[in-house]
C-alpha cells in the first residue's frame, strides 16, 4: 500500500466561497458546562482517543492511591471485550457517601481529596487534578459507582453523564469491596472500544513491582484472570535488558528517602547490545514513558561523577559517553509531581525540586568500586574511538558527502540507502548493524525538523541544511536529481505518535523542497514494530494487531519496543536492513499539494478536521 501526501478538506475559492455571518454579538457566546466541555474536547482531558484505555487508567489511579495510602490490599480491573464494559474495584476506605460526594466527584471538575494543604487523605497520589472520574462519566454511555462504607451500601447509576438512579441502604456483614466503578464508553468519542491491554498490563506490572507483596493486583479479561506479582529487580531486567536471564549483570542501587518522598534507581551497563540508553521510570506508580526532569537530574549527576573520575584516573571523557549502554529504572514517590499533560507521560518539576536527593545519590555513586569505575571509563573511551573513526573527512564532491558539519555516517556505494532517523540513539544502533557499503545513516533531532509551510528562512534550519547536503542534489533552481547520492531515502522513526508526527514533517519537507525525489519513487517510510516475539535467539517482529493477538494466544514471549534505539543490532537488521523481512512503504506525490500545504499552514483548516466541518 502506498502512502500519499494527502489533502485535507476541499478549499473553496472565488464565487464558491461559503457566505459567512458578519455580525458578532453577545448572543454568539455560549458557556459550556463541565460535561459538555469534556465531550467537545476529549483529547484535552484524556489525551489519545484511539481507544478507552485512558478511562480505565483514570479509575485505576484512584484505586492505586488507596494502596499507596496503605488501605487497599486488592485492586482488580475487569475487561469485557464482548460488551465493552470495564470495571475497577478496590478494598480501600471507599468514596465517602455523605453530602452526595460520589455524584460530585463524578460530575464536577477539580473535585477530590487531593487539594488540601495538609494532604489529610493522600500524601502521595497518582490522581492529581480532580478530572479523572468526571471524564470517565462524560465519555461513557453508562457509568455506575458501588460503595460499601461504614455499614452502608450505596449505588449511583449515570446514563449519558446524567444521574438516573441512586440508593443508600444499610449493610451488615462482610463487604466484597469498598469501591467499584463500572462503565461502558460511548463509541462516538473513540475510534475503537477495544482498550490497549498491553498498556493496562504495564500499569499493573509497575504497581505490583513497587508495592508490598501483600497487595494483590488482578486483571480479568473476558473471565480469564491474570495476577501480577513482580519485583522491581525483575521488572528492571525484563524491561531494560536484551537478555534479562544473563547471570553476570552488575547492578547498582540508589535510594534516597525524604519522608514521605523517595527517589530509588537501579543502574547498570549492558555490553554487546544496543548502545542507546534504556530508561524506564515511574512516579507514584505511574509509568512515565517520556521521562522528564527526574531523568535529566540523574543523568547530570552521572555525567558529573564520571567526569570527575575520568580526570582522576586519566581517561578521555565527554559528558554523553556515560549514557553508552546505560540501563536504568527510576522510581519516585513525590508529594507534588507536575506533568506535561493530563495523561502524565512526562514529569516537568523544576530541577531544584530534586536537589533534596542529590547528596544521597552522589554518596551511592561513590560506593562503586574504583575497578568498576575504571572498567566503565575504558568502555566509554573505546566507544568514543569507534565513533570518531567513522567520521569522514571533508570531501569536496566525490561519492561521499562532506560531513564536517553533519552527523551523516555515509556509505561507499552510490546505489545505497540513506536512513533518516530520529535522534542519536536510533542512529547509533543502526550503525552497529549496517553494511557500510550500502547503508548511510543521518540522525536528526526530530522535534527540530520545522513545519516547512510556516517556517521562515527554511534553508537556514540546521536539520534541513544537513538533509540537503546529504542528498547532494541541491535545492530550488540549483536542484539536479542526477546528483542524488542514494537509490532510496528512508524515513525511519519510532512507531508512536511522536514518530508519526516527525514522519509527517519530514515528508512535507521532501515534498516541497525535493519533489522530484518523491516523484521518482525514491522516498519511503519504514514500518517499525511496537512489539516482537523475543525468545532467546528467536526474534520475530509483530507488524499489526492481528499478529500480536495470535502471538499472545500462542503464549509466545512478547517484548514491547518503545523506540528503534531499544533494539539491538541484530533486531534492527531484521526490522530495517534485511530485504526479506523489512517493510518500506513508498510515498507518492499528491496531485493536490497546494491544498495540503494550506492544511499544514492553517490552524483553521486543521480545526476543521477535528470538528468535522
Amino acid at each position: 500500500m502506498n502512502h500519499q501526501i494527502v489533502t485535507g478538506p476541499q478549499i473553496l475559492d472565488g464565487d464558491h466561497m461559503a457566505v459567512r455571518k458578519k455580525d458578532y454579538t453577545s448572543k454568539d457566546i455560549r458557556v459550556l458546562n463541565e460535561i459538555e466541555h469534556i465531550q467537545l474536547n476529549c483529547g484535552m482531558y484524556i489525551g489519545d482517543t484511539n481507544n478507552p484505555v485512558h478511562l480505565i487508567e483514570e479509575v485505576l489511579d484512584n484505586a492505586l492511591d488507596e494502596a499507596l495510602a496503605g488501605y487497599a490490599k486488592i485492586i482488580a480491573v475487569s475487561v469485557n471485550t464482548k460488551e465493552n464494559i470495564f470495571a475497577v474495584l478496590d478494598n480501600g476506605r471507599g468514596i465517602p457517601i455523605s453530602d452526595n460526594t460520589p455524584v460530585t466527584v463524578s460530575s464536577k471538575l477539580f473535585s477530590g481529596a487531593k487539594f488540601q494543604d495538609n494532604k489529610t487523605a493522600y500524601e502521595i497520589s497518582s490522581g492529581l487534578h480532580g478530572v479523572g472520574l468526571v471524564a470517565v462519566n462524560a465519555l461513557s454511555e453508562y457509568y455506575k459507582i458501588e460503595i460499601y462504607r461504614e455499614n452502608r451500601y450505596a449505588q449511583y447509576t449515570f446514563e449519558d453523564a446524567k444521574l438516573k438512579y441512586s440508593k443508600i441502604n444499610d449493610h451488615k456483614g462482610e463487604c466484597p469491596f469498598s469501591t467499584k466503578i463500572e462503565f461502558r464508553p460511548n463509541k462516538k468519542y473513540f475510534e475503537s472500544l477495544k482498550p490497549d491491554l498491553a498498556r493496562l498490563r504495564q500499569r499493573l506490572t509497575t504497581a505490583s513491582a513497587e508495592m508490598p507483596n501483600d497487595i494483590s493486583f488482578v486483571l480479568q479479561i473476558d473471565g480469564k484472570q491474570e495476577v501480577f506479582n513482580l519485583s522491581m529487580t525483575n521488572l528492571f531486567l525484563h524491561e531494560c535488558f536484551t537478555d534479562p536471564a544473563k547471570k553476570d549483570i552488575l547492578m547498582h542501587t540508589i535510594s534516597s528517602v525524604k519522608e514521605p518522598e523517595s527517589f530509588q534507581a537501579f543502574l547498570a551497563y549492558e555490553e554487546e547490545a544496543s548502545v542507546a540508553p534504556r530508561i524506564i521510570s515511574s512516579v507514584n506508580l505511574l509509568p512515565v514513558k517520556e521521562g522528564g526532569s527526574h531523568v535529566i537530574f540523574l543523568f547530570d549527576l552521572l555525567k558529573d561523577f564520571f567526569k570527575a573520575k575520568a580526570k582522576k584516573f586519566g581517561f578521555s571523557f565527554q559528558p554523553n559517553d556515560c549514557l553508552y549502554g546505560l540501563r536504568s529504572y527510576i522510581s519516585l514517590k513525590l508529594v507534588e509531581p507536575k506533568f506535561s499533560s493530563q495523561t502524565k507521560d512526562k514529569l516537568t518539576n523544576r530541577k531544584d525540586y530534586f536537589m533534596k536527593f542529590e547528596k544521597d545519590i552522589t554518596d551511592w555513586l561513590e560506593q562503586i568500586s574504583e575497578e568498576t569505575v575504571k572498567d566503565y571509563l575504558e568502555r566509554f573511551q573505546e566507544y568514543r574511538r569507534k565513533l570518531d573513526s567513522k567520521k569522514l573527512v571533508v570531501n569536496g564532491g566525490g561519492k561521499r558527502a562532506s560531513t564536517q558539519f553533519t552527523k551523516l555516517r555515509d556509505c561507499t556505494s552510490r546505489n545505497g540507502i540513506l536512513f533518516v532517523v530520529e535522534g542519536e540513539s536510533a542512529g547509533g544502533s543502526i550503525l552497529q548493524s549496517r553494511d557500510s557499503k550500502y547503508h548511510a545513516v543521518l540522525p536528526l533531532k526530530g522535534k527540530s525538523i520545522p513545519n516547512i509551510t510556516t517556517k521562515k528562512d527554511i534553508l537556514k534550519n540546521k536539520e534541513v541544511e544537513e538533509l540537503t547536503k546529504a542528498l547532494g542534489t541541491g535545492v530550488g533552481p540549483h536542484f539536479d536529481i542526477s546528483k542524488i547520492r542514494y537509490s532510496k531515502i528512508v524515513c525511519a522513526t519510532d512507531a508512536d505518535h511522536d514518530g508519526n508526527h516527525i514522519a509527517c514533517l519530514l515528508s512535507m519537507c521532501m515534498g516541497i523542497l525535493f519533489p522530484d525525489i518523491v516523484k521518482a519513487g525514491k522516498y519511503f517510510i519504514a514500518q517499525t514494530p511496537l512489539f516482537a516475539i523475543n525468545e532467546g535467539k528467536v526474534f520475530i517482529p509483530l507488524w499489526d494487531e492481528k499478529q500480536l493477538e495470535k502471538a499472545r494466544k500462542d503464549n509466545r514471549k512478547i517484548q514491547r519496543y518503545k523506540g528503534l534505539g531499544e533494539m539491538n543490532p541484530g533486531q534492527l537488521k531484521i526490522c530495517l536492513l534485511d530485504e526479506a523481512t523489512r517493510y518500506f512503504t513508498p510515498v507518492t506525490y499528491s496531485n493536490n499539494i497546494d491544498e495540503l500545504i494550506k492544511l499544514f499552514s492553517s490552524a483553521e483548516e486543521k480545526r476543521k478536521l477535528v470538528v468535522g466541518e
